[in-house]
């Protein structure tokens, strides 16, 4: 628990931050030497400790910030919502605000008293493997359909309860859902990686680079590659689908 949130108008969003999960300080080794270039190349990251969402943000969630806020609902997925399932359709630039103001980061940072936001690449990825520096996937180096929301060998047709039971995998930091069930935003640019050792890196304040990262996988997808915890996927910050939500942390 982070602290004893004041937030008890948003009862969703109060039972989210009060069980944030504490991933320790570390320094991990960041990317891959895959076939995908994109991940290259390996290289040191530094992070200080932080605090993350046991799970990507509900429904629950975005319904408690939509009435709030005089905000309609996304545009529904075909399955309908559900309050237990992680929010869909929801953009880079409605999460974070265009102006750092609106937006649901801000909104959820003052019930909270204290900032929310997405996570940077590095923290996702290191979130991902759970203290176990150089795990492909979340629980091992093997691809597990067991452990996920995903279409590998079942085709799915929606999201899965973030409280589920089965196809389900919590790391030793208390974090489900890292891969599969929805891709989630981060807050970095799609700048290519370098080799220099970084300290907690963050997004730069100028950038050429417009588009946004994605991490961890969907319900949709079946390629076992894009579960990989060094997977780096990116689209534009308007962009949202029924296969896209996030996930918060606090610094």
């Amino acid at each position: 628990m982070v602290m004893n949130s004041p937030c008890n108008n948003y009862p969703a969003l109060k039972a989210y931050v009060d069980t944030l999960c504490i991933i320790p300080a570390g320094t991990f080794q960041m990317g891959s030497t895959s076939d995908f270039e994109d991940e290259q190349p390996v290289h040191n990251v530094t992070l200080s400790a932080f605090w993350m969402g046991a799970t990507p943000v509900t429904v629950a969630i975005w319904k408690e910030y939509c009435s709030a806020t005089k905000l309609a609902m996304p545009e529904k997925p075909e399955w309908g919502w559900i309050d237990d399932h992680p929010i869909v359709n929801v953009s880079f630039d409605e999460i974070m605000g265009l102006d750092g103001t609106d937006g649901f980061c801000p909104w959820a940072s003052a019930q909270a008293g204290f900032t929310l936001t997405l996570p940077t690449e590095s923290q996702f990825e290191y979130a991902a493997r759970g203290g176990m520096d150089g795990l492909a996937y979340p629980w091992g180096n093997s691809f597990d359909n067991s452990k996920l929301q995903c279409s590998t060998e079942t085709v799915r047709s929606r999201t899965a309860s973030v409280d589920r039971a089965a196809n389900h995998y919590t790391n030793d930091y208390g974090l489900t859902d890292l891969s599969g069930n929805v891709w989630q935003w981060c807050s970095d640019v799609c700048a290519p990686y370098t080799s220099s050792t970084k300290t907690n890196p963050t997004v730069p304040t100028s950038t050429p680079y417009d588009e946004r990262r994605l991490r961890g996988g969907s319900w949709f997808d079946r390629d076992p590659d894009v579960f990989r915890c060094a997977y780096r996927f990116r689209n534009t910050p308007d962009y949202c689908y029924s296969d896209t939500g996030f996930r918060l942390v606090a610094g």
